[in-house]
């Protein structure tokens, strides 16, 4: 019970205690008035009455006694009057043996009165005419009880309730700061830092909250540094400082993972020949400049075109890793970087070479050695044939043309037609986190993955649709099987679509009691195109989610308590070594304690055999996902 309550029903118990206390000493003090008023009426009315009567027995008028005695009677404030007349031996009586009026008869049963009663002898002289007996009627006391009890219990009834109403709002307004501890409270065991609670103006909740404040803020500034120090760490294992690009061991690393996910795609490489005569012109410093501003542009160039991994590999040539499969579109992609560059250049007329730029499609067995090689002879072509741009289409896989995928996609949308399977994330100690759920499309009795056909959702503005589709799929089995947890990986494109948040508010809501076992799965590269426009969306879902291919963009880090995922999946390019004698995992751990100080969780990915389990437990990291437990049908 909270101390709220627990001060509302003390205090209300108390005040109850009282009031029952007050009403109980004016209870008692109206009986006790009310039965000694009725016996002094009893005795003042029998000494008059005898009075009244003795005249009339000293002439024997036995009428004009009754009369007297029925004059009296009728005011119906006694229950008998007897009068014995010893000279004749005659009785004359009067009895009155209705219960009390206008009161329940259940008061009336208490036996509150007696009535009162009093006994005279009538003399005349020394002669003793009669005997008088008066007693009184309790139904005039148990009406006046009544009336009074019942006018003072609705008054304490009412004051009760004022009271009531007064102390809630009383209680209310002394326990905000209390109640602003709670959730500061529970941020922190969150690991939600930052906020500050105001200072209240009593004395010792003040200090309480100035020490929460300190805490808070001290525990801020602990992940913060945490943060710091990973991104310091990263940087300096995979930054070109001089470019603020990914270096050669950033693409690398970053290969393994992409390559291993046999996501297809293309490697760009792009050799800038106008920084050499910029240096040999007009120095370092201006290449720099150059160098920077080049990068700056391609960065931009290649955020338009999907997932990439961009880095600068030597003095003057930079590579990309892009997801853009289709030859027509890298060309257009190289001819931009082209143009872009020339832009650069202050002086339009030199016809001097400014860059080239070589591509080549990934192939199945591919790493980035015969990568770099393939992509470096495409540059040496481009430069001989001096055509700026040369395309590698010799080894292309077999696809689907884009039009095709995207009438078979629209398909399957229309048919829900897709085939889903699960692959189960486990902790070190053997229980299971959740499931998360992969996506596949049949076609010519094919099973093709997510990697085939998102490339074609976002390039035809279906993201959207096949996330709301695949959700609304993965909660109907939610109702169906209580036991799964389930993942489901949100598009970057719907990320970053206003209408995709409400439609999937609208879903949510339709399936409210399975909701708390839905996790969604966004990837990195939403967060690099804007990560707080996506605060607020995901705060409003009230739901789980998580951040995959955590790590392949600089500077997100230190924006993860802000963003407050349940976990991380590390990206595999981090994990993929951890086998390797010579790997440094100060990086690694750098991560994982950041994202424990904000309470998520760390999940290593593509995670094949039991020694990479027993590795990864020395790393900090706290569940693992892979074929070491193998994918299994779902729908």
């Amino acid at each position: 019970m909270t101390l709220y309550r627990q001060l509302l029903i003390t205090t209300l118990i108390l005040f109850f205690l009282l009031f029952l206390s007050a009403y109980s000493v004016q209870f008692s003090s109206t009986r006790n008035y009310l039965a000694q008023q009725q016996e002094f009426m009893v005795i003042n009315t029998a000494t008059s009455l005898g009075l009244a009567l003795t005249p009339y027995l000293e002439n024997e008028d036995q009428l004009g006694a009754e009369s007297v005695i029925n004059a009296m009677f009728d005011g119906g404030y006694y229950r008998k009057v007897e009068l014995n007349l010893l000279a004749v031996n005659m009785t004359i009586t009067r009895e009155n043996t209705a219960p009390p009026q206008g009161v329940p008869a259940w008061f009336s049963e208490l036996n509150l009165f007696e009535g009162g009663h009093h006994q005279a002898v009538l003399t005349s002289g020394w002669m003793q005419l009669g005997q008088l007996y008066v007693e009184g009627h309790t139904g005039h006391a148990y009406f006046q009880l009544w009336q009074g009890m019942s006018r003072l219990l609705a008054w304490f009834a009412i004051s009760f309730a004022l009271v009531w109403v007064a102390l809630v709002m009383a209680l209310r307004h002394l326990l905000k700061p209390l109640h602003d501890i709670e959730l500061q409270a529970r941020d922190i065991e969150q690991h939600h830092f930052g906020k500050t609670i105001a200072l209240p103006a009593t004395r010792e909740l003040k200090q309480v909250v100035q020490a929460i404040n300190h805490m808070s803020g001290k525990l801020e500034a602990q992940f913060e540094e945490q943060a710091d120090e990973a991104e310091r760490l990263r940087k300096r294992a995979f930054l070109d400082h001089t470019s603020g690009l990914g270096n050669r061991a950033w693409l690398t690393a970053q290969s393994q993972s992409w390559l291993d996910d046999d996501r297809g795609g293309a490697l760009v490489m792009i050799s800038a020949t106008v920084l050499n005569w910029l240096y040999k012109e007009e120095g370092f410093e201006a290449r720099d400049q150059m160098l920077r501003v080049i990068g700056k542009h391609l960065r931009q160039l290649c955020r338009d075109s999907g997932e990439h991994v961009l880095a600068r590999i030597s003095v003057t040539e930079f590579a990309v890793l892009i997801s853009e499969p289709d030859p027509a579109l890298l060309k257009q992609l190289g001819d931009a970087i082209n143009r872009r560059i020339a832009e650069l250049v202050k002086d339009p007329g030199d016809e001097r070479e400014l860059s080239v730029v070589g591509i080549v499609l990934v192939q199945p067995g591919d790493d980035i050695s015969r990568l770099l090689t393939r992509a470096d002879h495409a540059l040496n072509r481009a430069r001989i044939n001096e055509t700026g741009v040369v395309v590698d289409e010799h080894q292309q896989r077999e696809r689907l043309g884009r039009l095709q995928w995207k009438a078979r996609l629209e398909d399957v949308l229309d048919n829900n037609g897709f085939e889903l399977s699960t692959q189960a994330v486990m902790n070190f100690s053997g229980e299971r986190c959740h499931d998360e759920v992969f996506v596949s499309i049949r076609n010519n009795d094919i099973a093709y993955g997510a990697d085939h056909f998102l490339p074609v959702a976002e390039q035809f503005g279906l993201g959207e649709r096949l996330d709301l589709h695949v959700i609304a799929c993965v909660l109907r089995i939610l109702e169906s099987r209580p036991e799964l947890k389930l993942a489901v990986n949100v598009t970057r494109q719907s990320c970053h679509q206003e209408g995709f948040w409400r439609k999937l508010s609208q879903i949510l809501e339709r399936y409210e009691p399975v909701r708390h076992r839905l996790l969604l799965e966004l990837p990195e590269s939403a967060f690099a195109l804007g990560w707080e426009r996506l605060i607020s969306p995901l705060a409003g879902l009230k739901v789980d989610w998580g951040v995959d291919h955590f790590g392949r963009h600089f500077d997100l880090l230190v924006h993860l308590g802000k963003l407050r995922p349940v976990y991380v999946k590390l990206d595999h390019g981090y994990t993929s070594q951890v086998q390797h004698p010579d790997y440094n995992d100060a990086f690694l751990a750098a991560v994982c304690r950041a994202a424990h100080s904000m309470g998520a969780l760390t999940i290593a990915t593509r995670v094949e055999t039991g020694e990479q389990v027993e590795r990864l437990k020395t790393l900090h990291v706290d569940a693992y996902q892979g074929f070491v437990s193998p994918p299994g049908r779902l729908l």
